[in-house]
């Protein structure tokens, strides 16, 4: 079962599916006084970023 949990973890940050879990740590670690966003919120900033910054994808 351990084997599974990392597998995922390892699937999942090659994915970049654990962005949003790293947004908020770094969230409640250096703004703890401000609310972050949502998941979706997040994904939305994300996506934005991604567009108007191209240079790390390959298309």
């Amino acid at each position: 079962m351990e084997r599974l949990s990392q597998a995922k973890r390892f699937v999942d940050g090659v994915l970049g599916a654990d962005k949003y879990q790293h947004y908020l740590e770094h969230h409640a670690r250096n703004h703890p006084e401000q609310a972050p966003m949502n998941e979706r919120e997040f994904w939305k900033d994300y996506t934005d970023w991604q567009e108007k910054n191209p240079e790390g994808r390959c298309c």
